[in-house]
């Protein structure tokens, strides 16, 4: 009998440890999966794999320098290389006045960054980056351990965890053969492309063609196009409750229908509690016809934002929240919890007993049309404190994806939005085809092989 692939999983976020625990992913007799992560709460899933405890992560200031000028500049080399100024899109926030350190800090990095600003100079910057993790305990701890585990691969399943870097730059030091997975379909444009890998595998072909064209150093037949372990439970039969039983654990009238709001994270849309109660009062308009919609609300479970329970307080009649169910910790934050068994139950369930999903922008369009749903893309500005607007946020490189297959109804005036919500309910075929149009080119197909694929790369 020939001996098992040791693979240690690099897992340093809750959505991963989801995706690769529950997916299957782990069921092959010729793999020996052991965990590498500082995830605590990934035993809670019952896993039988070993665990092996990160050391703890040791914030190094000029590392985090680094990285800010790195990102910086291959945004700045993609705006000079297309000649698109909407990749300087992601490096805005969403407060307007700034301190005056945080401004000064911010014009030394662009300074630097723009230096840098081409494929060479990129490149260049790996080495002071580099040098500096080496110096670091937490490099020299993580290489003890993988001196000590001796894996054959080390197989990151999220290229933006910055925590990520030291790990992998220890087992490309030792010679060990490294993965880095893509994590989400809008990631490559970014410029968050922290972690160098031997191999990297990606959701599409489309995507295979962005990272081709955004980073040209890394040779094309080292890009494998696997497709996403987060979409293949959505069909197991284990997650899928009847409407009655789902709609009956929240007290839920059965004769309803459901319009879900999914909310985004409060960086990406921070006016989410003004669009909420717009949807409520839409809600209520619709019900003047006839008293048949309710509005189910899933908040972003690692950032929930505080504006949300006044709107749930004023249409407590008509809307309905349905809280993530998280294990790790009570305050959901993107490295310290995961989402248990019953929340993946939560989401498919919230989504396919629902008739239209509305969000601003949300990656939940894409899993509603996943699960056959569609959806409403909100696009109209609201006063607001914060710096941000609808039309710097669709400007993102990502959303180039969608563009021309138009997957969503889209809600373009504050005015108008009943007239769209009536014609998302009633004519919801009518962006089917884009919707399929979107999802071939999101992720390869058929979902179901995705784990095979993940499995003969490995091999």
């Amino acid at each position: 009998m020939s001996k098992k692939k040791k693979v240690l999983l690099l897992i340093q976020s809750g959505y991963s440890a989801r995706n690769f625990i529950l997916s299957g992913f782990l069921n092959h007799s010729n793999f020996d999966f052991v965990f590498w992560s500082d995830q605590d709460y990934i035993e809670q899933y019952g896993i039988e794999n070993q665990f092996v405890k990160l050391p703890e992560y040791e914030y190094n200031s000029k590392v985090n320098l680094l990285l800010k000028i790195k990102n910086r500049a291959e945004l700045y080399f993609n705006v000079k290389r297309t000649g698109n100024k909407n990749y300087l899109s992601y490096l805005i926030g969403i407060y307007k006045n700034q301190p005056l350190r945080s401004r000064l800090r911010n014009n030394l990095i662009s300074s630097i960054a723009g230096f840098y600003a081409n494929e060479k100079g990129i490149e260049n910057l790996d080495k002071p980056l580099y040098k500096r993790i080496r110096k670091t305990n937490y490099y020299t701890k993580c290489k003890d351990q993988l001196k000590k585990e001796a894996p054959d691969v080390v197989y990151c399943t999220h290229q933006r965890a910055s925590n990520a870097l030291a790990p992998m730059l220890a087992a490309r030091d030792l010679g060990i053969k490294t993965i880095c997975f893509i994590h989400s379909w809008d990631n490559i444009p970014k410029g968050v492309q922290l972690v160098k890998a031997d191999e990297y595998f990606v959701w599409s072909l489309y995507m295979k063609d962005e990272m081709i064209e955004h980073y040209p150093f890394i040779n094309e037949n080292n890009i494998k196009v696997t497709g996403t372990p987060q979409f293949t439970y959505y069909f197991e039969d284990e997650y899928r409750l009847e409407r009655s039983e789902f709609l009956n654990q929240f007290k839920l009238d059965t004769e309803k229908r459901y319009i879900l709001f999914s909310g985004n994270d409060k960086t990406t849309s921070p006016n989410d509690p003004v669009y909420l109660s717009d949807l409520c009062k839409s809600v209520k308009e619709l019900n003047k016809e006839e008293d048949i919609y309710r509005v189910l609300f899933r908040p972003n479970p690692i950032d929930r934002n505080e504006g949300f329970d006044t709107v749930l307080d004023e249409f407590s009649d008509v809307a309905t929240e349905i809280k993530p169910d998280w294990f790790g910790t009570d305050v959901f934050l993107w490295n310290k919890g995961g989402p248990s068994k019953k929340d993946v139950s939560l989401l498919i369930n919230t989504i396919i007993h629902s008739d239209l999903i509305v969000n601003m922008g949300s990656t939940m369009a894409l899993d509603a049309a996943i699960l056959g749903k569609p959806s409403c893309y909100i696009n109209y500005d609201v006063e607001s404190t914060f710096d941000w607007s609808v039309e710097r946020t669709y400007k993102f490189i990502h959303f180039k994806m969608i563009k021309d297959i138009d997957p969503v109804f889209w809600i373009n005036n504050r005015k108008t939005r009943l007239e769209v919500l009536r014609e998302a309910l009633t004519h919801s075929e009518s962006k089917k085809e884009g919707r399929e149009q979107w999802i071939n080119r999101a992720t390869q197909l058929p979902i179901k092989g995705t784990i095979e694929r993940m499995w003969k790369h490995l091999a």
